[in-house]
């Protein structure tokens, strides 16, 4: 045991030893703050994990499993909007992901985004919808389309022959055009047209 001649040298040494005890502390807090923070976080993640599928059971319930697999597997909301609600699942193709202005027939590039569709829809039992959708500009000179509304019908009777011809079962699918007549933004704006132009996939909810 060591004995100490003078005062200051003793209350130095004390000193030395609480600023070491003050370290060790402060780092166990800092630890444990870090710990905190990460148990928060990936707690904060499992709970927003089972509240989205807890949202998906209770609006599309034995159907969940599709909207998974949309999302995780083929990744279709990195091409289109997909949106889920009481009574389907809607893919939405904007302008110009599958055609060009004016024409019914499908750009080399939307062959991929299409094959997504049809690895998923060949196993569905449910019954999948193809709404044509346009913008309300008239068509111009040398379309063969007499107006928006066979425009509309005949890109969305497009898609429904991809479909078949990649496998898609004919009697889940149907196909109809809507034209001008359903849109989603205002026609004033370029922006506006551009949203309406689209085609929309819907896999229709089987009832439970």
């Amino acid at each position: 045991m060591r004995f100490y001649e003078r005062e200051d040298e003793l209350e130095n040494e004390l000193n030395r030893g609480a600023l070491w005890a003050i370290t060790y502390g402060d780092l166990m807090s800092y630890l444990m703050i870090f710990f905190m923070i990460l148990f928060a976080f990936y707690s904060s993640k499992n709970i927003a994990a089972q509240f989205s599928m807890k949202g998906l059971e209770e609006t599309f319930g034995k159907d969940t499993q599709i909207a998974s697999t949309l999302f995780s597997k083929h990744g279709i909301q990195q091409i289109a909007q997909v949106e889920i609600s009481a009574n389907k699942i809607s893919i939405n193709f904007s302008d110009p992901i599958l055609f060009t202005p004016g024409s019914d027939v499908l750009k080399p590039g939307s062959y991929t985004h299409l094959h997504r569709l049809t690895a998923v829809f060949k196993d569905l039992p449910n019954p999948i919808q193809i709404e044509g959708h346009t913008d309300n500009t008239p068509l111009g000179r040398g379309t063969r389309f007499r107006s928006n509304w066979e425009l509309s019908s005949a890109r969305a009777f497009t898609v429904l022959q991809f479909f078949i011809k990649e496998g898609v079962a004919p009697e889940k699918l149907s196909a109809v055009g809507y034209g001008e007549f359903k849109p989603i933004q205002g026609n004033d704006t370029p922006e506006g047209r551009s949203k309406n132009r689209r085609i929309e996939i819907n896999i229709i909810r089987h009832e439970i």
